[in-house]
């Protein structure tokens, strides 16, 4: 795939077409991202922010801004996440992105998560939550139930973790997620 990508970058710079560059670069970060290697899909994530940044593509710059969030994320990096998803949000939140806000306030949910400051999660699982139902992102709305179900496991309270874990697979068998 990054062979491909290299020939379409070739001719998107001959044609001098930004945003074609700024969408390439971002697909070879997820091709890097999804190898485990979080170096070089910074460095594409980057160079995709900058033309985005450039042009004022406000909705490919939240896009970017929350690929570098998942990236520091996956490194362990929870304050640098952050101020990425945060900034995410802002562009999401100003441009009136729903389902790109709740995208976001999930993955800030999943911060907390991981660090076991769960009242916060919680209250990001439960912003994102409502954008979704709001939106009908029946899917998005099963990915939140399961990380409020996870977090109730790991607070020892299973009969709340059992009936949104629960919720959130009637959820995925409705809309066939075999996830």
């Amino acid at each position: 795939a990054l062979e491909y990508y290299d020939k379409c970058l070739k001719i998107s710079e001959e044609l001098g077409n930004k945003k074609g560059i700024a969408a390439i670069y971002n697909n070879i970060g997820i091709i890097y991202w999804e190898q485990g290697n979080y170096e070089q899909a910074l460095e594409y994530h980057s160079k995709s922010l900058k033309i985005k940044e450039e042009i004022g593509n406000k909705r490919g710059m939240a896009s970017s801004y929350n690929n570098i969030g998942v990236i520091y994320r996956m490194q362990g990096n929870y304050e640098q996440a952050l101020m990425y998803y945060n900034k995410s949000l802002k562009i999401k939140e100003e441009i009136g992105d729903k389902n790109g806000m709740a995208n976001t306030l999930g993955n800030i949910g999943i911060i907390y998560k991981e660090q076991g400051n769960y009242e916060q999660a919680l209250e990001y699982f439960d912003k994102s939550f409502k954008i979704q139902e709001e939106i009908g992102n029946k899917k998005g709305m099963g990915n939140v139930l399961g990380n409020i179900g996870h977090i109730y496991r790991k607070q020892g309270n299973y009969k709340q973790a059992l009936e949104y874990l629960d919720k959130s697979l009637k959820l995925g068998e409705e809309i066939g997620n075999k996830s």
